[in-house]
């Protein structure tokens, strides 16, 4: 075949596969922050809504100023009942939250919970900056783009009255 013949037919291929890829890419949808209520509890889920996609699960009793955490990022060396810590690291700000691992029977993989104060979380979610998501053998960057409104609406409702 002619060396001229064949740019037609890989032009097709090529907008084929072009076209594959847009698709692809259009049909997967990103994480965002968002608020849930599930039972007594409110939650500022960074995940998808409406599917399992979930990164991250801030839970409060409305009132308490008290954070439970569950990361879904994996770890690496951990054993579930062990102790561990969910981790945020940013710029100029870093938080702890002391708890244990624990299995995902959904996913096979060893999660990590943490508890603690809803001050510790507020320096992370008002600095404005992308901060990571730190678990013993795993780290989840995070954007903050998103986050005020849904983080405004959690935090009124898990304050202190």
């Amino acid at each position: 075949m002619p060396r001229f013949a064949r740019r037609p037919a890989h032009a097709l291929l090529g907008l084929g596969l072009l076209g594959l890829c847009t698709a692809a890419a259009q049909a997967r949808v990103e994480e965002g922050w968002y608020v849930a209520t599930r039972g007594e509890a409110v939650h500022l889920v960074l995940g998808v809504p409406d599917t399992d996609e979930t990164s991250l699960d801030i839970s409060c009793r409305p009132g308490s100023g008290t954070l439970d955490l569950r990361s879904f990022i994996g770890s690496s060396g951990l054993t579930p009942g062990e102790a561990a810590q969910i981790g945020f690291e940013g710029m100029r700000v870093r938080a702890a939250f002391p708890g244990k691992a624990v299995a995902n029977a959904a996913s096979g993989r060893v999660d990590v919970e943490g508890h603690g104060p809803l001050a510790l979380f507020e320096r992370v979610a008002r600095s404005g900056r992308p901060f990571s998501l730190v678990v013993e053998g795993a780290r989840h960057i995070i954007s903050p783009a998103g986050l005020a409104e849904p983080y405004a609406t959690f935090a009124k409702a898990c304050a202190k009255g």
